[in-house]
């Protein structure tokens, strides 16, 4: 049926074509091979453009699909959000290879804090070591560089800023179980080690090598910021609003480096994400 549609791909009138493109949109990423197929075999431009169109429209589609049903979901694994964030940019990127790549480290840090005498504070020291020395994950000095939010950069070059790092950081934590959560406040991403109250025991720096700090270090970096110290920048956050906070930060690089094409395309998800806040544009 799909090959038969081929045909009305170049129909003049436009009602057809908007009928045969939501058979398309409607049949997703699978029907890509038989578009792409006939874009290298037809020579008519403005064919051509309604199939490059078409086809940008199936690969939009399957990612905001598949990132509304990471938000619906009951359990929010961060890997999996990076992973629908960086597709908008890598649609050929392989959630299976992205798992792989990662399965290694996860491995290391299971087995090097799996004693259960160890006090929390010195498994985190361990997996500092593992993180930052072992498998060489360490701070861009290119900050503003769009490429270092996406997770499977990040993993290739072992080079991310503080949201991308600080994804992956708390990715592999929770994975061990660990009681570890973002923090957003204005201009920079922590991260909270918790007590069985949920009260933080410390904050996390993903972008300094792990670095800890009291709640009186983070009210000093923000005062002298010029931002008012409320209480909901010190609140741990759950891992949607994480995701939230590197779907912004990706848009406002793009938009830095003057890309505003590729900026808007991840604007395009920030809808689905409602009325939620990561307290970054306050601080800009």
């Amino acid at each position: 049926m799909l090959h038969a549609l081929l045909i009305l791909l170049d129909d003049p009138d436009t009602v057809v074509f908007d009928a045969v493109a939501e058979r398309f949109l409607e049949e997703g990423r699978k029907t890509i091979p038989l578009l792409e197929k006939v874009l290298a075999e037809n020579h008519d431009e403005h064919v051509r453009e309604r199939i490059q169109t078409l086809i940008r429209q199936i690969r939009a589609k399957e990612v905001q699909d598949g990132l509304q049903q990471w938000l619906d979901g009951t359990y929010h694994d961060l890997l999996e959000g990076a992973y629908w964030i960086a597709r908008q940019h890598y649609p050929a990127l392989q959630w299976n290879m992205l798992q792989r790549d990662l399965d290694n480290i996860l491995k290391d840090i299971i087995v090097c804090t799996s004693d259960d005498s160890l006090p929390m504070l010195n498994k985190l020291t361990i997996f500092n070591q593992l993180f930052y020395q072992t498998h060489g994950f360490k701070r861009t000095s290119e900050t503003l560089n769009p490429l270092y939010c996406f997770i499977n950069r990040l993993v290739e070059t072992q080079h991310g800023n503080a949201v991308s790092l600080g994804t992956l950081y708390l990715y592999l934590a929770q994975q061990n179980g660990w009681p570890l959560y973002g923090v957003c406040l204005p201009d920079i991403f922590l991260i909270a080690y918790t007590g069985e109250a949920g009260e933080v025991l410390c904050y996390i720096n993903p972008f300094n090598n792990g670095l800890w700090a009291g709640k009186s270090s983070v009210t000093a970096y923000l005062e002298q910021r010029g931002i008012e110290p409320r209480p909901e920048y010190y609140r741990p956050c759950d891992n949607v609003t994480v995701i939230l906070r590197l779907l912004e930060y990706t848009i406002y690089t793009f938009e830095q480096e003057g890309k505003t094409a590729q900026a808007a395309k991840f604007r395009e998800l920030l809808p689905l994400f409602g009325s939620r806040t990561t307290h970054f544009l306050e601080g800009l």
